[in-house]
């Protein structure tokens, strides 16, 4: 067991990134995660982005969950088409995602819904994670915007959808972040065998990305841009701190 406190949603996509340090991982939805590494009961979460982006982090050098393209488990279903969405409810586990969504429509595509609760009638839904996969294999005709894809198709980035989030100034930090990039270089080589089946490997091989490069900061620091345009607080992308 790892001496760190390591915190993460209970998503396939997050499993190799924790390859031999299950027994040190409390799961929790992503939204809470940023709350328990200020309250210093965690030492790292892999964090939704849009949680990330605060001076009070640094981030794990060369880990995340990327997407260059269709990322399949971040979804917007819609039934109308999408010019005329005029509702959309949010997946309550999303934070990072529903940003995202924001740039995605009020910036790049110039409107703005109403957002509201997931279990009130709406004309679009936004689902993540597990959800997201288990709705695409019930309903593969149904008609939908692919966040990833979104991103990619208007800005040729890929998009950071998570990252290993540190309470910056934390103790021994260098050496849990190379624990955790351990870890990925295991859980890659290991994929085949945590899939139960070929759609879930080909997710995780095909659609998800773990490296974070010089593209996909790139992609993060247009990301912080695009926050700024719609009023968010987000750091300056030269603040960000990696370790």
């Amino acid at each position: 067991m790892s001496p760190f406190r390591i915190g993460c949603a209970p998503y396939l996509n997050a499993k190799p990134l924790l390859y031999g340090l299950e027994e040190s991982v409390l799961f929790c939805a992503p939204a809470e995660l940023p709350d328990r590494l200020r309250k210093g009961l965690l030492d790292a979460g892999l964090a939704p982005l849009g949680a990330c982006l605060t001076e009070e982090f640094a981030l794990v050098d060369g880990v995340g969950i990327v997407a260059d393209g269709p990322v399949k488990s971040v979804i917007l279903v819609h039934d109308l088409p999408l010019s005329e969405v005029r509702s959309i409810a949010l997946d309550p586990d999303t934070r990072s995602s529903f940003l995202l969504l924001r740039v995605l429509l009020e910036n790049f595509l110039g409107f703005r819904p109403e957002y509201v609760p997931f279990t009130e009638r709406a004309d679009a839904r936004l689902m993540i994670g597990d959800r997201a996969l288990a709705f695409r294999r019930a309903d593969p005709g149904a008609q939908l915007l692919d966040l990833g894809q979104g991103w990619r198709e208007k800005t040729g980035l890929p998009f950071v959808f998570a990252a290993w989030a540190i309470p910056r100034g934390a103790a021994r930090a260098a050496e849990l972040a190379a624990l955790l990039r351990e870890a990925k270089r295991r859980g890659l080589a290991a994929r085949s065998s945590i899939a139960k089946d070929e759609s879930e490997l080909e997710y995780l091989t095909r659609y998800i990305r773990y490296d974070v490069e010089a593209r996909e900061k790139e992609g993060i620091r247009r990301f912080v841009r695009e926050l700024r345009i719609l009023g968010e607080r987000a750091t300056d992308e030269r603040d960000l701190l990696w370790v």
